[in-house]
């Protein structure tokens, strides 16, 4: 009879391992997307560029308003509006309330836009800065360690990315934007949203 019991409790567990690797080998093969397609420039509004090829950010890392290392696959199954952009910047403040009234009108669990500051290495200071602002729809993160400037060759701010839902930026625009043009809508929805 314990041979029985023992028998069925293995096959069990066999069973159990077997499903769970196979659940493992979907989540590591099944969830990578192939790259989107290109999108062609005539197609974008004056100052948005195509990402040639579309650039796939999910490994790259920043910091959240506590110290935490924060990497853009957090958000994936969500579009993502990257913006890097610093304190002293007046082109940078000059988007923010859009940024911030873009994510205060987001449905939850949809767009996200990701603000990081890349002149502050002090977590706390651009919480306060962006609280004292009343831009409280946007997380406090930075970059301390210029990941962005450096993969994107950032050369000024701010720079802004339209990231698709599985973490390929697909449009760069290395100005400020008025994030509500019509434009500007009418990218967002065509690509990411």
């Amino acid at each position: 009879m314990k041979s029985g019991a023992v028998r069925g409790g293995t096959t069990l567990i066999a069973a159990a391992l077997i499903i769970a690797a196979g659940g493992i080998w979907y989540w590591q093969h099944a969830t990578r997307e192939p790259p989107p397609a290109e999108i062609a420039a005539s197609a974008l509004p004056e100052g948005f560029k195509p990402m040639d090829p579309p650039m796939q950010m999910g490994d790259y890392a920043f910091q959240d308003a506590d110290g935490n290392t924060v990497r853009l696959s957090a958000f994936k199954g969500r579009p993502v509006i990257l913006n890097i952009w610093a304190k002293w910047c007046a082109p940078c403040l000059a988007e923010m309330p859009k940024l911030n009234q873009l994510q205060a009108e987001a449905a939850p669990g949809t767009l996200a836009v990701v603000a990081v500051a890349v002149d502050e290495p002090q977590p706390t200071k651009v919480r306060d800065f962006l609280a004292n602002r009343r831009w409280d729809a946007l997380k406090p993160y930075l970059d301390p360690k210029n990941v962005f400037a450096k993969a994107l060759d950032i050369k000024s701010i701010p720079v802004s990315l339209l990231i698709d839902k599985n973490g390929f930026a697909l449009v760069r625009v290395d100005a400020p934007v008025d994030w509500y043009s019509d434009g500007a809508i009418r990218l967002l929805k065509r690509t990411i949203l």
